[in-house]
């Protein structure tokens, strides 16, 4: 588990997302932010760190539901961050492994833990803005979860069979 997978973190989300980027050294340099993308790598990689989730297919679906349902997002801006070159190529790559069938698979599997954050997330205080403002960079991880009535989800609850590859 890691330190930001802990619902009283005391690191800043800053040292979150720094941990966050340490977990898979060898990948972070594909999805840096550019003159094109802005803040969107980074501000989807900042919900990683605020829900508790690491960058697993199975996590990553789980992460899509926080972000339908816990956060605040215009649909122009998570549009932009689906165009992007690396997204559009990491779809790809992710479509030759797993094929429509394994999609299925994964949120079949996943739908009661969806389910669980869906909930979760509509007793939420205040939806967690996507496009993030920069001050919450240096504010604990924990501070921000209890501003916005974030409730991550335990490794308990996290418990999943992987998909096959």
């Amino acid at each position: 588990m890691l330190e930001y997978q802990k619902q009283d973190c005391d690191l800043t989300l800053e040292e979150g997302l720094e941990c966050y980027y340490r977990s898979f050294p060898d990948t972070t340099e594909v999805f840096e932010d550019d003159d094109n993308s802005g803040t969107l790598l980074r501000d989807h990689d900042c919900t990683h760190v605020i829900f508790g989730l690491d960058i697993s297919i199975e996590q990553e679906s789980i992460l899509d539901s926080w972000v339908v349902w816990g956060s605040k997002w215009q649909l122009k801006y998570i549009w932009g961050y689906q165009s992007l070159p690396q997204i559009k190529q990491l779809y790809k790559d992710l479509y030759k492994e797993f094929g429509i069938l394994g999609f299925l698979k994964i949120f079949w599997k996943l739908g009661g833990i969806k389910r669980k954050v869906m909930f979760r997330a509509l007793k939420m205080k205040k939806k967690w803005p996507f496009k993030m403002p920069e001050k919450y960079l240096k504010m604990k991880i924990s501070d921000l979860r209890e501003e916005h009535g974030i409730k991550i989800l335990l490794p308990e609850e996290l418990q999943y069979t992987p998909i096959e590859r």
